[in-house]
């Protein structure tokens, strides 16, 4: 999945159809219902996006969101019905990185919170360090890992998805390929681009779902 987020919505048949937006782009979604039980799953896992509604029982999204402010620097989206000038200040002071009031577009929501998570992500990355979703590749040493557990390809598939992850959302035609991995002077054929990725996505195990195929063009790492 191309993130995880915790969404934190009362209104349940608002927060099913939320989650099938943020599903249908590949993002992962836990659900919380109200503010507490919000506030405990931000505190008990990691996450790479909180969408909080503001207006929630036991605890609302500010509270949730001044709390997590207090340990944690995860993006915070609201979207919610107060739509008044002081409401979106006091999101903002409580720490909220958006303020999206309702009604809504889902595909301007899901679009928000994929930006939101690429440039929190790349924050965290160190310099030698690109990644996406569950992927990290060490540009120095070469090391990929999904999930944290090394993976092991062969050089041509390391340096195909090196080319991928710095390319991520759009796609790389299979000349660029060939000419970034095997060189101008390459005199094979499209089919070993094509065996190599497949050998990639084979390593990668369930990571590989991000790497798509455009069909006669190339390939693509992540977007819709």
């Amino acid at each position: 999945m191309a993130g995880h987020i915790l969404l934190a919505e009362d209104d349940k048949a608002l927060s099913a159809l939320m989650q099938d937006f943020f599903r249908a782009a590949g993002v992962a979604v836990t659900p919380a219902y109200d503010g507490e039980q919000a506030l405990t799953l931000a505190q008990a896992r990691s996450f790479d996006l909180l969408v909080l509604d503001v207006m929630m029982p036991q605890l609302n999204g500010l509270e949730v969101c001044t709390a997590v402010r207090r340990e944690s620097d995860v993006p915070v989206i609201f979207v919610t019905a107060l739509g008044q000038e002081g409401d979106t200040l006091a999101g903002f002071r409580a720490g909220a990185d958006d303020y999206i009031t309702k009604p809504f577009s889902f595909p301007v929501l899901v679009a928000k919170a994929q930006a939101l998570m690429r440039r929190a992500r790349g924050l965290r990355l160190g310099e030698t360090e690109l990644g996406y979703g569950s992927i990290l590749l060490d540009t120095a040493t070469g090391a990929v890992t999904v999930d944290g557990a090394p993976v092991s390809l062969r050089p041509k598939e390391t340096q195909i998805l090196e080319l991928l992850l710095r390319e991520q959302g759009r796609t790389v035609s299979r000349d660029l390929l060939i000419e970034r991995v095997w060189g101008v002077d390459f005199d094979g054929d499209e089919r070993m681009v094509d065996r190599h990725v497949a050998g990639l996505r084979k390593a990668l195990g369930t990571a590989a779902q991000h790497i798509k195929a455009v069909y006669g063009k190339g390939y693509r790492l992540g977007g819709s």
